[in-house]
């Protein structure tokens, strides 16, 4: 049961609203716009939003698994300890909005997502279930992606200048079709990706 007064439909407008266990999983929201809303033990599953807005808002232990963000629009977004499978991000709208503010995911399941393309500098994703995600061609620059797991990723011409990879795991990272300038891998995973050259280390 909803614990907002607030009820999700198309057209709707808010702004600094909290919404708590809001189950709309399948459904459709055309042109909503939320600015500064809270999003707390939500259901969105294979929810479609089309043409949407979403400024600066905070997603909190919601299950947001295949939903699509058709022409929406996504700027300051935080999302934690979300579950977030199988989202296309390249439906949403990047182009259009006049700035684009840095997203955050914290300790989120974001495995089999497409982010082909896209340009996130600055993206946060920390301590993240981040597998078999499609991250070519996009841009992630001073990125932060510690604490993650990268297993089935992947990397192709993709910009990772000065991204932190700290802690994290399983960066099968090609280092001649990426560009790394700056990068930082822990140790573990830099003599990883040099044995995956045929860089034979030795004491």
């Amino acid at each position: 049961m909803s614990k907002s007064a607030v009820v999700i439909v198309d057209g709707l407008d808010c702004f600094a609203e909290d919404f708590e266990k809001i189950e709309i999983s399948g459904e459709s929201v055309k042109s909503a716009e939320f600015e500064e809303c809270s999003f707390i033990s939500c259901d969105f599953s294979e929810t479609l939003w089309r043409s949407c807005r979403f400024i600066d808002c905070h997603f909190k232990n919601c299950n947001m698994s295949v939903m699509r963000l058709t022409d929406s629009k996504l700027s300051g977004c935080t999302f934690e300890s979300s579950k977030m499978l199988g989202i296309d991000w390249t439906m949403c709208d990047w182009k259009s909005l006049l700035t684009n503010d840095l997203m955050k995911f914290y300790k989120c399941i974001l495995n089999d997502s497409n982010f082909y393309g896209i340009s996130m500098d600055g993206v946060e994703m920390k301590e993240c279930s981040a597998k078999e995600l499609d991250l070519r061609l996009g841009s992630f620059k001073n990125a932060d992606f510690s604490g993650s797991d990268f297993k089935g990723s992947l990397f192709e011409n993709t910009h990772l200048e000065y991204a932190n990879f700290s802690d994290a795991s399983n960066t099968h990272i090609d280092l001649k079709n990426n560009y790394l300038q700056g990068t930082r891998f822990s140790r573990y995973e830099a003599l990883y990706l040099l044995e995956s050259m045929g860089i034979v280390l030795v004491d």
